[in-house]
């Protein structure tokens, strides 16, 4: 009788260090919940009408989204091509995929663009940035075009 009342009381002391032991782990995983930062997200939209080469112009709505902790940076570039099927008759094209900051030296001068990956597969877009509210569509090389055409598009949010 006594070694059964002694496994009993060993029984039941291991149970209380479990217990113990999962209340510890909990309490972790709450305070992990409760330390983490939010993750925000930034948006800016750039609007503008560029030149098209058989039409009155495109117009480009670019949507920059940014994740404060940079996972997640993702555009969206609608272009409506200006009559593109008759007058008044416009038609819209939509890209999406991921955004990148990207540095080069064009002739000496350090530039700074962003890099738009198409998710389809596309080639890239640059567009290089000029001044806090103002970003330029150039080539791959990050060179502006020889025209004195606006290739401008304007922050407006």
């Amino acid at each position: 009788m006594k070694k059964v009342i002694m496994l009993a009381a060993v029984v039941a002391a291991l149970a209380s260090c479990q217990s113990k032991a999962n209340k510890t782990v909990e309490a972790q995983a709450d305070s992990i919940a409760i330390t983490m930062t939010p993750t925000t997200r930034l948006t800016e939209v750039y609007t503008g009408t560029l030149p098209a080469a058989d039409g009155p112009g495109i117009d480009y709505v670019l949507t920059l989204n940014a994740a404060t902790d940079n996972a997640d940076t993702v555009y969206t570039l609608d272009m409506t091509y200006l009559d593109a099927e008759g007058q008044g008759q416009n038609k819209i094209f939509t890209s999406k995929g991921k955004q990148e900051t990207v540095q080069k030296v064009v002739n000496n001068k350090p530039m700074t663009a962003v890099k738009l990956s198409p998710k389809n597969g596309e080639a890239p877009m640059y567009f290089v940035i000029i001044n806090d509210t103002t970003l330029r569509l150039v080539n791959d090389s990050l060179q502006e075009a020889v025209s004195n055409l606006n290739y401008d598009i304007i922050k407006v949010k």
